[in-house]
């Protein structure tokens, strides 16, 4: 007998406690998410006007409330989000804690402070963003003329030069079959007298190169 009402009573204490647990879990959360919510990856997030309950009270944010901690925290700057695949997504969260008690998350948007457009190789160019410090935009340089620049050799081809229109940077570029040892030779020839002029042109080039590497 007195096991059954032992029993009983363990039976009874379990049911009491359930509900319980269920509303201590609920007794924290966001009531009222804070007045700024938009972002740039060079600002901290400003929690001023968010509200939380806690215990079946209402919360407000106060900097000078020891109880509340952020993450990210409030002295660093907020990131864009991304997906698996590193591609930017457009918002992002804030964890809420009150008193080490996880309340919930805010949602922000947070986007990239791009710089001007700028020359990264003789490839093309991009942007430098201000917070993340990350290349965005590349593309091909945006070059429609190029100018000779009359300083070919013997053996050194002529170059060309262009101006980007987009980041003006200047693209210099060889002009091929442009060397005077080429235009020379350069008539009409037998495949083996094409092959024996390769040769002799390549021999001559590395003495060229090999004499200048003397100096």
């Amino acid at each position: 007998m007195r096991t059954k009402k032992a029993i009983a009573v363990l039976l009874a204490v379990v049911i009491l406690a359930i509900p319980f647990a269920v509303v201590s879990s609920a007794s924290s959360a966001i009531v009222s998410a804070p007045i700024k919510t938009q972002y740039t990856d060079c600002e901290y997030f400003n929690p001023q006007g968010l509200v939380v309950e806690y215990e079946g009270k209402e919360v407000a944010y106060s900097p000078i409330d020891p109880d509340f901690a952020f993450s990210p925290a409030l002295n660093e700057y907020l990131t864009v989000g991304t997906n698996s695949d590193g591609d930017d997504l457009p918002t992002n969260t804030v964890e809420v804690y009150y008193k080490n008690e996880f309340v919930g998350t805010v949602e922000i948007e947070v986007s990239h402070v791009l710089g001007e457009i700028t020359f990264l190789s003789e490839a093309g160019h991009g942007q430098y963003c201000l917070g993340c410090g990350k290349v965005h935009n590349y593309s091909e340089h945006n070059i429609p003329e190029y100018i000779p620049n009359d300083d070919g050799g013997i053996f050194l081809a002529q170059t060309e030069t262009g101006t980007c229109l987009d980041c003006g940077g200047k693209v210099t570029r060889n002009i091929p079959g442009t060397e005077g040892f080429v235009s020379i030779f350069g008539g009409e020839m037998t495949d083996l007298e094409s092959t024996v002029i390769g040769y002799i042109y390549t021999i001559l080039v590395s003495l060229v190169q090999a004499l200048a590497g003397i100096r």
